[in-house]
Order: C-alpha cells, then sequence, then structure tokens
C-alpha cells in the first residue's frame, strides 16, 4: 500500500470518528422514534436533552420546550419500542436534592389505547423545592396568626429555664435535709464497719464451738439420713406405711370414707343454712260484690329456685258463704303447689283452691333489684296467672241468686313490692265466668327459726 492509500485511509477514518463523536454529542440516534407533546402548568427548570426514564431506563430525551396558552410544552422524542398509553403519567423530578430535572414516566397500563405519534398528555404538578422551602419557612415562623415552631421552641426552652430554677430553688430549700442524709449514711458506714469488726471477733475468738456445733449438726444429719433409709426399706410403723402397699391402700379407702362422709356432712349443714320459710298473708277485696277475701300460707324454700307453698284461702265460717250479692267463692278451699324457677318465669302445679290447678308468674325486671337484707331473688313487679278447676260444672250462689259454672276458672293479676314485706296489686278472677276484679294486700315474713325446724326435720329422715 503507498502512501497516497494510507493518508486516503486515514482521512476516512478521522472522518468517521468525527461524524460519531458529533453524533453522541448532539445526541443523535438513527433508531427511530416517535413524537410525543406533554403539557405542564410549571415545568421547573427542565431543560432541552433532559432525559425521559421510565422506572430508572432513560427511554427518550426532550426535544424542546415552549410557551402554549400560558403552559408548557414539552416536545419529547421516545424509543418506538416503548408503548405509552392513554391513562400514562407524566411529571418533572428531581435527581438528589439539587441535581438535574428529568421527566418520569409511568406508561399506563395496555388495555387502554396506545398513544401514536404526535399525541399530547398532560403531566402531573410536583412540588418544587422553593414551595417546599416556602412551606417550612411557615412552619418554622407560623402563619396566619398562628404560631410556628420557632415560638414553639421559644416557650419550651423557657419552660426548661423555669423548671431548672424551680429546681435549683428546691435544692436550696432541701440543703439541710441532704445534709442530714449524707451524715445518716456516714453513721451507718461506721456502724456497718463495727459490725463487720465483731463478727470477725466471734469468728477468731469462738472458732472451737463454732466447729463443735457444726460436728454436732453434721451427726444430726447422718441419723436423719439412716431414718429415711429404715422408712425406704420398709423397717418399723412409718416404714411400713410408706412401703408396704397393702397398708397404703388400706389408708387410701380410708381417706376416700372420710371424704365421703365430709361431703355428706357439708350438704346436711347446707340443708339448714339453705331452707328459708315465709308465712303470707293476703287480703283481697272485691269491689263489685263488696266482699273481702282473707288467705293464708306458708312458702318452704329448700333452695333458691324451688319452693312449696301450703295454705287456705277465702278462710272463715261456712256459714257466711256467698253472702253477699256476686260472692261466689268457696270458704276454707286448700292451695298445695310446688313451684319451681326458670330464670324470669316461676311454673307452679298442684291444688289450687281445692282442685288441680297450675299457675304461671312472670317477673320482667329480675335480676335488676335484690333485697339486700333478705337476699330474696324475687323482684318488685310480678304478673300472675292461674288456671284450675277444670272439670267444674257446679251451681254456686246464695238460695234465690244461684249460677251455674261451667268453665274453668282462670285468673289473671299483677303485684308490686312496696318493701320486704308489703305487696300492692290486683287481679280478675274467673274471667270465663264472672270477671270479678278485687285488689289485694300481701304481707310476707320471713321466719328463721321455722326453717331451721324443717332442716333438722329433713336432717333427721
Amino acid at each position: 500500500m503507498n502512501i497516497e492509500t494510507k493518508i486516503g485511509v486515514f482521512v476516512l477514518f478521522s472522518f468517521i470518528v468525527s461524524i460519531v463523536g458529533v453524533m453522541k454529542l448532539s445526541d443523535v440516534r438513527l433508531e427511530r422514534r416517535y413524537k410525543l407533546y406533554f403539557i405542564f402548568k410549571d415545568v421547573q427548570g427542565l431543560r432541552s436533552k433532559s432525559p425521559v426514564k421510565i422506572a430508572g431506563v432513560e427511554i427518550g430525551r426532550v426535544e424542546k420546550i415552549e410557551l402554549a396558552e400560558g403552559q408548557a410544552k414539552v416536545v419529547v422524542k421516545i424509543d418506538n419500542d416503548v408503548p405509552i398509553y392513554e391513562n400514562a403519567r407524566v411529571r418533572v423530578r428531581l435527581i438528589g436534592l439539587i441535581g438535574s430535572q428529568f421527566l418520569d414516566l409511568q406508561p399506563g397500563s395496555p388495555e387502554k389505547a396506545r398513544l401514536k405519534d404526535g399525541d399530547i398528555l398532560y403531566g402531573d404538578v410536583a412540588r418544587s423545592f422553593s414551595d417546599l422551602m416556602d412551606k417550612l419557612a411557615d412552619l418554622v415562623e407560623g402563619k396566619d396568626g398562628k404560631g410556628g415552631i420557632g415560638d414553639d421552641l421559644k416557650i419550651t426552652f423557657a419552660n426548661l429555664r423555669s423548671v431548672s430554677d424551680s429546681l435549683n430553688q428546691a435544692i436550696g430549700l432541701q440543703k439541710q435535709e441532704l445534709t442530714e442524709l449524707v451524715k445518716n449514711l456516714n453513721e451507718f458506714t461506721v456502724d456497718l464497719k463495727g459490725m463487720a469488726s465483731d463478727l470477725h471477733h466471734i469468728t477468731s475468738t469462738k472458732k472451737e464451738d463454732i466447729e463443735v456445733s457444726i460436728t454436732k449438726l453434721r451427726s444430726l444429719l447422718e441419723r436423719l439420713d439412716e431414718l429415711v433409709q429404715k422408712v425406704q426399706s420398709g423397717e418399723g410403723a412409718v416404714g411400713r406405711l410408706v412401703s408396704d402397699k397393702e397398708m397404703g391402700d388400706e389408708v387410701k379407702k380410708t381417706v376416700t370414707h372420710l371424704k365421703q362422709t365430709a361431703e355428706s356432712a357439708k350438704d346436711v349443714l347446707a340443708r339448714f343454712t339453705k331452707m328459708r320459710s315465709f308465712w303470707e298473708f293476703q287480703l283481697r277485696a272485691a269491689p263489685g260484690s263488696k266482699s273481702a277475701h282473707g288467705d293464708a300460707g306458708i312458702r318452704l324454700q329448700p333452695r333458691e329456685k324451688k319452693y312449696y307453698y301450703l295454705g287456705v284461702n277465702n278462710a272463715g265460717d261456712r256459714k257466711d258463704e256467698f253472702k253477699n250479692v256476686g260472692d261466689y267463692e268457696k270458704k276454707n278451699t286448700i292451695t298445695a303447689v310446688l313451684g319451681k324457677e326458670f330464670g324470669p318465669v316461676v311454673m307452679e302445679a298442684g291444688a289450687i283452691r281445692s282442685s288441680a290447678g297450675v299457675g304461671l308468674k312472670y317477673y320482667p325486671f329480675k335480676n335488676s333489684i335484690q333485697d339486700k337484707d333478705s337476699g330474696d331473688t324475687y323482684r318488685k313487679v310480678e304478673f300472675n296467672l292461674q288456671a284450675f278447676d277444670f272439670p267444674r260444672n257446679e251451681t254456686r250462689g246464695a238460695a234465690g241468686q244461684e249460677r251455674k259454672f261451667s268453665n274453668p276458672q282462670y285468673n289473671l293479676g299483677a303485684k308490686y313490692r312496696i318493701n320486704r314485706w308489703v305487696y300492692l296489686g290486683a287481679a280478675m278472677e274467673d274471667i270465663a265466668e264472672i270477671r270479678q276484679y278485687n285488689l289485694n294486700t300481701q304481707l310476707v315474713f320471713e321466719d328463721r327459726d321455722l326453717a331451721y325446724l324443717f332442716g333438722f326435720v329433713s336432717f333427721a329422715r
């Protein structure tokens, strides 16, 4: 190769390198790109040739920035193989705290249509560094008449100064007490040193006595060890008790029997303590027949939710039976029922006024008010219903005023508890026949001696 050819090759190579360098410096790319327009209210120092990035990867460049209708119109070129969709978002970001700006692009979702060359996308407004500094200044200095952090810091330091002054003053006032405390600590240290000296004297002068005591203690422990070995081997009464299986079983049986006896005694004693008895007296006044009926009975309560009641209704002389007009209630009838509580409802069954029947009591406010003195769980308000005398087919009444009764007797009433002893109420009796209304007053007294007597009878049985 002659010299002219070499020079020609060198010149051509230099020209190619120059062209490539110019293209690199001018950011001239040979790959195909498409153009998009981004509209911003404020580009915040964005310049031409600023990069456009997706997830930190450069995919284009800003070609130029121009003003369009009071807003910044940024012309960018995007690599042709990078799709941008209609719901894409773009904003101006800062590299570092004081670095250069770039466009951060979120491409959107493929479900939307892809932007084509020349399409427009509106950018998000990003908070600038100057805005942040203004906000920080407002926060420190305060705004709209409100104090800022600077004022709060001044107040805080003033409070700390006040606390420090108060602490110094308090220490000054308590200086004498602190001095005495230090003095007492010094005296205690001296006493402790004396005790240590005395202890050293005892251990040095009484050393032989201490050794003798230790020898005796060692001998006692050896004897105790021998005793334990004898017990384990079954020697002696204690050893047989511990080692003999049959004797151990007998002891277990004895303890079991004692336990059962204790449980039985506990149950028997509970009968004395749980049994309660109440005398109940009731006066029923019937304005319609101008008559009054007296009831008396006793309620025995062996446990909290169960009771027995035995009483007489309309007590009096049989000569006065059906004396008043409209009065058809028999004299001296017997009521004997068993009552069982189910939550706020109490069911009764047995004989009601000398006839088979059932009763129901309802306490709507049960567990809301309890008698603190007696512990009675029955409440202030009571609604009651009775049904009895089911095969009734008879004639009642005074001579010349007889009336035939063919339906069972139904009674419906309500009571209100005034205090521990007094109830006031109203009722409508014999609803299916005469519908007689009455007002009633009930007195209730607890008889603890009678309850003890019944508990003793139960124990004897």
